[in-house]
C-alpha cells in the first residue's frame, strides 16, 4: 500500500514537472550506475566522490537537460 501511494505521488510529480523530474531522474540514475561500477566492477574500498559528482553532473545536464529538449522538442517539430 505504501508503494502504490509512493508510486503515485511520483506519477503525480513526473506529470506535473518533465523536465524537473526527468533531470533528477537521470542525475539519480547515472550517479547510481557509478557507485555501483565502483564499488562492484572495480570493487573499490572507497567511492570516489568526486568522479561520481562528474557522473551526476553529467546525468543532470546531458542525459536531463539536453537530452529531454531533443526527444521532447525537436522530435515533436519532426514528427
Amino acid at each position: 500500500m505504501v508503494m502504490r501511494h509512493g508510486f503515485g505521488a511520483l506519477s503525480r510529480i513526473g506529470r506535473k514537472h518533465p523536465f524537473v523530474f526527468g533531470v533528477a531522474v537521470s542525475a539519480f540514475k547515472t550517479s547510481a550506475s557509478d557507485f555501483f561500477a565502483q564499488t562492484f566492477v572495480e570493487q573499490r574500498e572507497q567511492v570516489d566522490l568526486r568522479h561520481n559528482a562528474i557522473f551526476f553532473t553529467w546525468g543532470l545536464l546531458y542525459l536531463g537537460g539536453v537530452q529531454y529538449f531533443v526527444y521532447v522538442h525537436l522530435f515533436a517539430r519532426r514528427w
